[in-house]
């Protein structure tokens, strides 16, 4: 398995994955009207962050891992135990959900109180695609260094 080109296909997959379903909760949450988004209430821009990183970086971290281990080991190549899964995803989601916190703390304490549609829009797009290609890249880089020993 050439593991740089299994690599760049999970990335590419994880990222227009998260980007789609970054745009399909981001019109789910604050809808197709053009107008402008307050960080705290009543629209919670900044909180909104929270649950897509929490989403995003345990799917972007589990689904590959799983994936990647059931084709490794078809191969007699020995992957994760549950507990190196386990430990890998919960860092990711744990990355996940700090990055989403400082956002959350920008968008709240900062100096702006609403930021405009299309603007968050592309922040969402961006910060999503951008999480769930660095927790693929984290989850499945440990899963190659790993290769069957618990000291990765």
């Amino acid at each position: 398995m050439n593991i740089a080109a299994r690599l760049r296909r999970e990335q590419v997959t994880s990222g227009a994955i998260n980007l789609v379903l970054s745009a399909a909760f981001f019109f789910g949450v604050f809808g197709f009207a053009n107008r402008p988004l307050h960080f705290a209430a009543p629209n919670n821009f900044a909180l909104d962050f929270l649950p897509q990183a929490a989403a995003i970086a345990l799917m972007s971290s589990l689904v590959p891992l799983l994936v990647v281990s059931a084709s490794l080991r078809k191969t007699g190549v020995r992957t994760g135990s549950r507990g190196f899964i386990a430990r890998t995803v919960l860092t990711v989601v744990l990355a996940g959900l700090a990055s989403a916190a400082v956002l959350a703390a920008i968008g709240l304490f900062g100096p702006w109180r609403e930021i405009g549609w299309s603007v968050a829009l592309v922040l969402k797009l961006v910060y999503g695609t951008g999480l769930g290609v660095a927790g693929t890249t984290y989850a499945l880089t440990r899963l190659f260094a790993h290769r069957g020993s618990e000291v990765a």
